[in-house]
């Protein structure tokens, strides 16, 4: 279901995954703690987008075969780009929560997938946390 088998090769695209992964859950964080609307909060949101862009994306590059988590890096996608869709060009008085909604949601997802990620044996984040 979840997890890698024994014989899986730990790689760069793994540990780069891991790597924006691990930053994406810590920045993201702080973006939800920032004054929204800012350029802080502007500046920082860009860069969450972009490791969690590169995070889903690299997700396809791990395993060979598709899996659920698959699921949830494509959602993400979906997510971001509504999200930054409705910020930039929606004209509409509910644009700021579609964008909202959204953004939390795909961080969300990102513990959905993080938790198992590490409580999972034999996985990369879990060998790191638990030795």
């Amino acid at each position: 279901m979840f997890g890698a088998p024994p014989e899986t090769i730990i790689n760069s695209v793994i540990i780069s995954h891991l790597t924006t992964a691990s930053l994406s859950l810590i920045i993201g964080s702080v973006v939800l703690i920032l004054k929204k609307g800012t350029n802080l909060h502007k500046a920082i949101g860009k860069i969450w987008v972009g490791l969690m862009l590169y995070t889903a994306i690299s997700s396809f590059w791990i395993g060979d075969k598709f899996s659920w988590i698959h699921g949830i890096s494509i959602w993400v996608i979906i997510g971001i780009c509504i999200a930054l869709y409705a910020i930039r060009y929606m004209k509409h008085p509910k644009a700021i929560r579609i964008h909202a909604d959204f953004m939390m949601g795909n961080y969300i997802g990102l513990w959905s997938a993080a938790i198992p990620a590490a409580l999972t044996e034999g996985r990369l984040t879990h060998q790191i946390l638990f030795g």
